[in-house]
């Protein structure tokens, strides 16, 4: 029978998602339970922060938990004479828990929870005594120590009214252990939303970052099609300067055109005044050589007679031919 120093009674339930998540979790993590000092301790803190109970549950309660289910497991694995269903008594077919620990209890259940990490959460010790005279820098820490450690026990017990309606009979070392498990959850709130803001003010500076990136790229974008426009702009330059120099090119063209044509107006204007004056001497010499067929020819003004032969007036008519095909040609 468990004496009255040892007996203590806690205000939370553990539920049945707790109970299984605790069975998992313990034998998951055997190899935690070292056997070493403070290892079962540091390990059930472990378990206890995963199962998201800290200052509702401590070490010693959950370890004093798997105990007793342990126990209850041997007794309904291996009864001794005499124990039922016919007497009432709770059987291994009855009992809620116990195929999750016969699982547990035979290695089944290595993997079915996380893999914890320890930390060491040692109590703070009292400071060492110090040889000479005690000077005034050690009492208000020892006041100060003293002063949590009566409000740890004022917190936790809460009077004799507290006693009398929740029943509890609280040792001062799990009182200590109570309010540091407490603590510790509110540390660990706290560096959980420091975190979270940490991981926001990160998200944001990676979105800043990010969008200075998109920034910058598109920026480079814009140098580059600046650049191509004034590659564009440089080559209209040049193409309009070489439209510039054709064109000069073509007025010059154009004026040396139109001095060949009025020289070529001019020699035309000659041939056909040539022209002109080739039919009057085909005219002329037809009428000669009519004269000449009928013996009419006459010499005016007194001029000596000149003796025309038919010989003579067709070399004059191929003179004129070849003179009239080279104006033609021309």
């Amino acid at each position: 029978m468990e004496t009255k120093d040892s007996v203590m009674m806690f205000p939370y339930k553990m539920t049945d998602e707790d109970t299984a998540n605790l069975i998992k979790l313990r034998a998951s993590n055997e190899a935690l339970f070292t056997g070493k000092r403070n290892a079962s301790k540091i390990a059930w803190r472990a378990v206890i922060r995963e199962l998201g109970l800290q200052g509702k549950v401590n070490s010693g309660q959950a370890s004093k938990k798997w105990e007793n289910l342990k126990k209850k497991y041997k007794e309904l694995k291996y009864p001794p004479g005499g124990l039922g269903a016919g007497n009432g008594d709770v059987t291994a077919a009855s009992w809620h828990w116990f195929y999750l620990m016969n699982e547990a209890m035979e290695g089944r259940l290595s993997t079915s929870a996380p893999a914890l990490t320890t930390v060491s959460y040692a109590d703070d010790e009292p400071d060492s005594p110090r040889p000479g005279p005690v000077t005034s820098r050690t009492h208000p820490r020892k006041r100060r120590k003293e002063g949590m450690k009566n409000e740890i026990l004022e917190f936790l017990t809460g009077g004799a009214e507290r006693e009398e309606i929740l029943g509890i009979e609280v040792k001062e070392g799990d009182a200590i252990e109570m309010y540091a498990d407490r603590e510790e959850a509110e540390l660990e709130r706290v560096a959980m939303e420091t975190e979270r803001e940490r991981a926001g003010l990160d998200a944001e500076k990676a979105g800043a970052h990010t969008h200075r990136a998109g920034f910058e790229r598109e920026l480079a974008a814009i140098d580059r099609d600046r650049a191509a426009l004034e590659r564009e702009k440089a080559g209209v330059d040049r193409d309009r300067a070489a439209v510039e120099r054709d064109r000069a090119l073509l007025e010059k063209d154009r004026a040396l055109m139109e001095r060949e044509r009025a020289a070529m107006d001019r020699d035309w204007a000659m041939l056909e005044k040539d022209r002109a004056t080739l039919e009057r001497e085909r005219a002329m010499l037809q009428r000669d050589k009519e004269a000449i067929k009928n013996g009419t020819f006459e010499v005016k003004n007194d001029s000596p007679a000149m003796e025309l032969d038919t010989e003579a007036l067709e070399r004059r008519e191929r003179f004129l031919s070849l003179f009239e095909k080279l104006i033609e040609k021309l």
